[in-house]
């Protein structure tokens, strides 16, 4: 009996210790660079696609999807440094949005709060 409460353990211990790798590790998909890219040429935000997709270029050259996500963050900054792209202000792009009578997609929970911190509990009290 202890044995198998004990090798039910290890089993368990393993398990979760291979899913936390396999967390850390998820790939990219370079449609999401595309559909970006999308979004902003809809909405006519032209210098915004252009950067997109040349992102979702480089990324299915460059076999992202087989790299970590530290990896491809790392690799999409040094690209917009040297095209010297800024990501457009939300105003502007609600505005274009509005203008080209395309509805944004909606915000996620804890994106662009102002003053709130990642991980604080208070966050956690309203859920």
């Amino acid at each position: 009996m202890k044995t198998m409460i004990l090798s039910s353990l290890a089993a368990a211990t393993v398990l979760i210790t291979l899913g936390a790798t396999v967390a850390q590790a998820q790939p990219r998909d370079c449609a999401g660079f595309s559909n970006r890219a999308d979004f902003f040429s809809s909405i006519g935000l032209d210098d915004a696609a252009g950067f997109w997709s040349t992102l979702a270029t480089e990324c299915a050259a460059s076999n992202w999807p087989e790299e970590d996500r530290r990896t491809v963050k790392e690799s999409v900054r040094a690209l917009a440094e040297e095209a010297g792209y800024e990501r457009p202000e939300r105003e502007v792009v609600e505005a274009a949005a509005e203008a080209a009578g395309v509805e944004l997609p909606a915000r996620r929970p804890g994106k662009g709060k102002k003053g709130k911190g990642k991980g604080m509990k208070g966050d956690r009290r309203d859920r």
